[in-house]
């Protein structure tokens, strides 16, 4: 191909990446690339870490609770469970840790051990043992247990929750759940998690109302240090109020540095309203009363800063929930308000809501679950994930839509340490009944600086590229227009989906159609990234079920996945049939191929239906598999366009500077020529975020300051476009 030919085809593919057209009606919009990590889970929020992140393997390790009403029925209910998942690769590694019974309270707590173990540990709601788990690199340990029926005097009431860290300082990790009193107690290990021994009690009670006496979330310096954020009591069962306090050297502090217990081994301390009140009860905010507080989350960063989210009842409406942001400047505590949280989730728990995360290395980010779009309060229906950015020290913020018209809830974000140019944030997603009863799945999004992924490309799955997964020719009824019969066999149904047709299963009837493997060639080497497309009534349980090898597919139902955005691919794709089925993808992996290597895809049906074991079920739990999309993925310098070598440069796109920059910089370029001008800033996701330039312009050098004080840190890149010219630089923000 001449240089000519392939910048003629280069050019259409980014005017088609950059250039995004108009997208379908909107259902389930991400913003990122959505991955599925458990078919069946979810968690409280009182046990930590929920995820951790293993740099050194480049692993994500995450836990949680899976429901009798979800994916396997009664065959999983209960089960508490630990998924290891490759970031290099996408593959997942589901462990059972216990089966249990169905409360998201028995979520697992990790830690990543200074050996590079990883330590797993779990309690039942209202158990006798803090049970635990060691990852060697290859398996899981057995189940060991810590009987607190044991600890010195013993204990009056059962153990739930766990809470993990690790003090270098002290070469000591820390375990704290709710025990003894009622109340926060520790375990400590001085053998890195082989033996543990009573640690003592945190908080005393101030007197017995309801049926425990406060909850508490931590965060610590890894070193010497672990913070806390505390109520008093239950807010169902008390007028509830924030207060901060810390752990260092064995006693505890108030904010200020105040001692308030010299010897926290024992079983006496301070009662949890002794210490720094961070929220109070009754504040009142434009009018309205504040009641019945509860804390979400609290991060101590780097630089000593302080941080919480809370949220409280507004004039004590168990429907009426608001968030407020919290920080501690070395010398007292402030607030934000930061928008409603909506009606609590279920009946019987009236201070139950969507929760929200701080990001654990940015002070200016944090992300809510909210049925009420913070940026003007309207009712959305559904909770929805938003992210804040704030770069007045969270004095204010500004918001943007992580999750947007879902046909479900997007609930319980959390985001793991990592570091400052990676995030993953997670959450799950479905319908929650109770605590005790949800048909949820676990997923998330994972940023990257330093991974660009490039246009997408689709492949039809049909007869000259897909076989039964043995390897045999497919063979399906039809083609035809109409339903396929209930005969457990494919059914190529003609009329919907791209290239003009589509392989059902169970439209009528539940069916067990055989497996199937659609192959794809890719056209270069590199790393790639791989979806599966299929076709989805977003108000019944579509589904399917794929994997990039027989024996690793995942059960993706439309909940769990995201719409096709036209703007992501090469192609002009079909997106919509009958107005009521939409295109979707699930994402299944990344893979390193050489030029012209093959790819398979395996794909299968799963009639089964939701909450159940093996019953099959017909036309609203139906697959429609449609094809296959790949993009080719690389390090942000590799994947920057350049003109190709030959092309006529009528352009020249200097480096902007300052780079990095915060909050302004300049970019230059220069005309050998006029042309048509287009200079515009795009994010990591391929969407554009500003346009600077679009216009004619004669010869000569330019300049043009571009000011991202509404944008995040991270990595952007500036595009210019001047007649048939193209050039690509890559900047830095910086916060």
């Amino acid at each position: 191909m001449s240089y000519q030919s392939l910048y003629k085809v280069l050019l259409v593919t980014l005017i088609i990446l950059f250039s995004r057209a108009p997208a379908q009606p909107e259902h389930d919009r991400v913003d990122g690339n959505l991955i599925q990590f458990n078919d069946n889970g979810a968690w409280c929020w009182y046990q930590d870490e929920r995820a951790v992140i293993d740099i050194a393997h480049d692993k994500l390790i995450l836990g949680s609770n899976a429901s009798g009403d979800g994916v396997g029925g009664s065959s999983r209910d209960g089960h508490i469970e630990g998924v290891i998942h490759d970031l290099s690769t996408g593959l997942s590694e589901r462990s059972l840790f216990m089966d249990a019974y169905c409360d998201d309270h028995n979520a697992p707590a990790f830690l990543v051990l200074p050996d590079g173990s990883y330590l797993a540990m779990y309690s039942q709601h209202y158990d006798e043992y803090s049970r635990y788990r060691i990852y060697d690199g290859t398996d899981w340990s057995s189940e060991n247990r810590f009987d607190w029926r044991d600890i010195p005097g013993g204990t009056d009431f059962s153990t739930t929750y766990a809470n993990l860290f690790y003090l270098s300082a002290e070469n000591k990790v820390y375990n704290i759940v709710r025990s003894y009193a009622r109340s926060p107690n520790m375990m400590v290990s001085t053998d890195t998690a082989a033996t543990w021994s009573y640690g003592g009690l945190v908080t005393e009670p101030d007197e017995s109302i309801g049926y425990v006496n406060g909850y508490f979330k931590y965060s610590s310096n890894g070193v010497d240090r672990i913070d806390f954020i505390a109520t008093e009591h239950h807010p169902r069962d008390y007028n509830t109020s924030i207060y901060h306090g810390y752990i260092q050297g064995g006693q505890t502090f108030k904010s200020d540095g105040t001692l308030m217990d010299e010897d926290i081994s024992d079983k006496s301390a301070p009662k949890p309203a002794e210490y720094t009140p961070v929220y109070t009860a009754d504040t009142k905010v434009n009018g309205v009363t504040m009641t019945r507080c509860w804390n979400h989350d609290l991060q101590v960063y780097e630089d000593g800063r302080i941080a919480a989210l809370i949220k409280a009842r507004a004039d004590d409406n168990e429907r009426d929930h608001r968030f407020f942001y919290c920080r501690y400047n070395g010398t007292e505590w402030s607030w934000t308000y930061l928008g409603k949280a909506g009606a609590k989730l279920y009946g019987s728990e009236q201070d139950y809501t969507g929760l929200g995360a701080l990001h654990p290395h940015d002070p200016s980010i944090i992300y809510i679950s909210t049925p009420f779009d913070p940026r003007d309060d309207s009712d959305l229906g559904v909770h929805e994930i938003f992210k804040g950015v704030s770069e007045d020290g969270g004095q204010t913020w500004s918001w943007s839509a992580v999750t947007q018209n879902s046909t479900c809830d997007n609930l319980r974000p959390i985001v793991p340490a990592w570091n400052q140019h990676n995030t993953a944030l997670l959450w799950w997603r479905g319908a929650y009944n109770a605590a005790q009863s949800f048909d949820a799945a676990v997923v998330g999004i994972i940023e990257r600086d330093s991974l660009v992924r490039g246009v997408k490309h689709y492949v039809d799955g049909a007869g000259y590229n897909t076989t039964f997964a043995d390897g045999d020719g497919l063979r399906t009824t039809g083609p035809t227009m109409d339903k396929g019969e209930a005969d457990s066999r494919w059914h190529e149904r003609t009329g919907f989906g791209n290239q003009g047709s589509v392989l059902t299963s169970s439209e009528l009837d539940g069916e067990d159609a055989p497996a199937l493997k659609t192959d794809i060639v890719v056209p270069d080497s590199g790393s790639y990234e791989l979806w599966v497309n299929f076709w989805a009534n977003p108000d019944a349980d579509w589904r399917i079920k794929a994997g990039l090898s027989g024996d690793h597919m995942q059960i993706y139902r439309h909940m769990a996945c995201q719409q096709v955005e036209s703007g992501d691919y090469v192609q002009s794709l079909r997106f919509t049939d009958d107005g009521n089925t939409y295109l979707y993808q699930a994402w299944l992996g990344r893979v390193r191929l050489d030029k012209n290597d093959t790819i398979s895809v395996f794909v299968d049906d799963y009639g089964v239906a939701t909450g159940t074991t093996h019953q099959r079920q017909g036309n609203t739990a139906r697959t429609w598999y449609d094809g296959v999309s790949y993009a080719r993925v690389g390090d942000p310098v590799s994947m920057s366009v350049e003109t190709p070598a030959g092309t006529p440069m009528h352009c020249s796109l200097l480096q902007n500077y300052p780079n990095p920059f915060n909050p302004e910089t300049t970019i230059r370029y220069t005309l050998s020529e006029p042309a048509h001008v287009q200079l515009r800033v795009i994010n990591l996701q391929g969407q554009i975020v500003a346009t600077l330039v679009d216009d004619s312009r004669s010869t000569g050098a330019y300049q043009v300051n571009w000011n991202a004080q509404e944008h995040a840190s991270g990595v952007y890149f500036v595009q210019l476009m001047a007649g048939d010219a193209l050039q690509v630089r890559k900047m830095m923000l910086v916060r």
